[in-house]
């Protein structure tokens, strides 16, 4: 199958959280498999937390509930799907806690999913993490990029305050980039460091002109009606959020996790510890969510190309 096919199969969805793009593109896989217009819809999310199983509360994983896990030779990781219908999702409650996942892992699924399209079916990307979008167009510089030791040995000796600075100093756009947990990870903050110095050596620009080969659509609400759904997220999840840290707790302790950075975790930590209360806890996981959306909303200002939508006034039509 040629290039040009596989990328007219395939649109990101983007935005905020709490805008409605899972939503969103479960009505566009079902309005495309009208008439049998493709045979098989794959639905992948460009979430960077939702890949962790036991946690599809916590980040907001929005399982329906008459998929199941199916997995076959195929795809390289398990994936959700409904005898009656042509739609799967993949990239959700696939790894462990404990396990390693990065961009690079999710180009990998990316990079499968699509070699095994057929003529007949077709690929939606849907999420808020913009690094990981990003990789559907183009392979970031930075996945590929090595540990630098000695750097590692000076910045492991600095303090997350310290840290935040030097990366803010460095590069701002990518430090207001990160949500509230990656930013008080010193080993986030490392890398990310890192990799701002590795690119800051190379010399040969890269031509960023042109234009994306994939529709992006980017979905938009206004700001006091977005923040209300996420408060409202937040509470309707809360209860279950906090089993599944407790038993996260109980299973791996004090062991560091990219998993434990997700946004709400630390908060309801301390809940479970008896450090803060329930009304304190939910504000202080209100305001992380509010501020990650914002910072979202940083990273896709600038871009180019993409196909705004009101997430409010979108009427059935205008699926493809």
């Amino acid at each position: 199958m040629s290039k040009d096919i596989k990328e007219n199969q395939i649109v990101s969805i983007v935005g905020a959280t709490s805008t409605g793009k899972t939503d969103f593109a479960l009505n566009l896989a079902a309005s495309l498999s009208v008439n049998d217009r493709y045979q098989n819809i794959h639905l992948l999310s460009a979430d960077s937390r939702q890949v962790y199983r036991g946690l599809e509360n916590l980040t907001g994983a929005d399982l329906p509930a008459d998929f199941s896990t199916t997995s076959d030779d195929k795809f390289i990781y398990p994936y959700f799907s409904n005898p009656t219908k042509n739609i799967f999702l993949h990239g959700i409650s696939i790894v462990e806690t404990a396990e390693e996942w990065s961009a690079a892992h999710f180009k990998k699924i990316f990079e499968n999913i699509k070699e095994n399209l057929s003529e007949k079916e077709f690929l939606i990307v849907v999420g808020g993490t913009g690094f990981y979008q990003q990789q559907v167009v183009e392979t970031a510089e930075s996945i590929s990029i090595p540990q630098n030791k000695k750097l590692r040995e000076k910045l492991e000796k600095l303090s997350v305050e310290e840290l935040k600075k030097k990366l803010e100093t460095l590069n701002q756009k990518k430090y207001q980039s990160m949500n509230n947990s990656d930013v008080n990870n010193s080993r986030r903050l490392i890398r990310a460091i890192e990799i701002i110095l590795f690119q800051k050596e190379q010399t040969a620009p890269k031509d960023k002109s042109s234009k994306s080969p994939i529709s992006i659509f980017y979905l938009q609400l206004p700001k006091e009606i977005r923040e209300q759904k996420i408060k409202d997220r937040v509470l309707q999840r809360f209860e279950f959020a906090k089993k599944e840290v407790a038993e996260q707790l109980k299973i791996n302790g004090n062991k560091e996790s990219l998993a434990f950075s997700s946004t709400g975790f630390i908060e309801l930590k301390k809940f479970i510890e008896g450090e803060i209360d329930k009304e304190t806890c939910l504000k202080l996981w209100q305001t992380a969510e509010i501020q990650y959306a914002k910072r979202q909303d940083t990273w896709w200002k600038n871009k180019t190309d993409l196909i705004k939508i009101d997430a409010e006034k979108i009427p059935q039509a205008c699926y493809i």
